[in-house]
């Protein structure tokens, strides 16, 4: 715990809820350099969690249930059925209760205000940080398709691996993005930054980055890690890769991965654990889950397959 400007003591959100009774975490994903992410699924039934003096903000989406919340705050009180995909945001120190009435699942993303800040000195006009407006069981589709995106990681965090470096400061970026564009109060992006469209990298650029990713194919390859091969802010990167090639770095490094494995499993008999390791996946079930939803197969039916028409000449 850490004291704030006024003395009040805060606390972390991922505690506040853990000590809920009714409150169970059923999966988490610890992010990356710095923990610059933490997400975390949880389930609930009958809980109750005052949320005032967290030292995060919480941005929660139902995933299972139909249990009724009640969010009492500053004298109010509103009941809500989130539907499945719904998107709620608690900020850090609103004073708030609320109550679940019933059983149901969700997945959680804890915001620091420190991310917020760091963004908002380099894309925000006006020199404010962004306050995200409170949220209770809206429609957002970017958003609910962003948690969809974290399933994943989840599976991939109940084998005890690290959540991949490239997806998680990245994952960070886009959702900062998206909720100071879409959801913040009084937040102005600067042109220069965010809503003017990117310029593409220069092709000397785009093939360093390109050789960077493939030196380094098995190892950890982080958004800053790229960003410093181009020599720009991460934000400016982002979008610059993307209007050059049409994906985003960890859908582009994925790929990569993927046709490396492809090219190892046609030409040798290494194990597919040892080919997940040196094309940078973190486990065999992690390249297995990332090559079916590509391909359409295993790994093995793969090799299987590309075998074939060698053993019939």
């Amino acid at each position: 715990m850490s004291r704030d400007d006024v003395g009040a003591i805060r606390c972390s959100a991922i505690d506040a809820f853990a000590s809920v009774p009714g409150a169970t975490r059923i999966g988490a994903i610890v992010g990356g350099r710095d923990d610059r992410l933490f997400a975390a699924r949880w389930q609930f039934e009958r809980a109750q969690i005052a949320t005032a003096n967290l030292s995060e903000g919480v941005l929660i989406c139902r995933t299972v249930g139909t249990a009724s919340v009640t969010r009492t705050s500053r004298g109010t009180t509103i009941r809500r059925r989130p539907a499945i995909g719904s998107i709620s945001y608690v900020s850090p120190d609103t004073p708030a209760v609320w109550s679940v009435d019933g059983r149901c699942e969700t997945c959680h993303v804890y915001l620091r205000p420190e991310r917020l800040r760091r963004f908002a000195a380099q894309h925000v006009g006006g020199g404010s940080a962004p306050v995200i407006e409170d949220l209770f069981a809206v429609e957002d589709p970017w958003l609910k398709g962003y948690f969809q995106m974290l399933q994943s990681e989840f599976e991939l965090r109940r084998e005890g691996a690290a959540a991949d470096e490239l997806f998680v400061s990245q994952a960070e970026q886009l959702l900062i993005q998206h909720l100071v564009q879409r959801h913040a109060y009084g937040a102005r992006l600067a042109e220069t930054q965010v809503m003017r469209r990117a310029h593409p990298l220069s092709p000397a650029t785009l093939r360093r980055i390109e050789e960077f990713i493939e030196a380094n194919l098995a190892d950890e390859i982080a958004l800053c890690d790229l960003a410093g091969v181009a020599c720009m802010s991460i934000g400016h990167f982002l979008r610059a890769f993307r209007a050059s090639s049409g994906v985003t770095p960890y859908q582009y490094v994925l790929k990569c991965r993927l046709h490396r494995a492809c090219d190892m499993l046609r030409s040798s008999c290494i194990p597919v654990a040892y080919v997940a390791k040196a094309c940078g996946f973190k486990t065999a079930s992690h390249l297995s889950s990332k090559f079916h939803a590509s391909l359409g197969t295993s790994p093995s039916l793969y090799r299987a397959r590309s075998e074939r028409p060698a053993r019939m000449h």
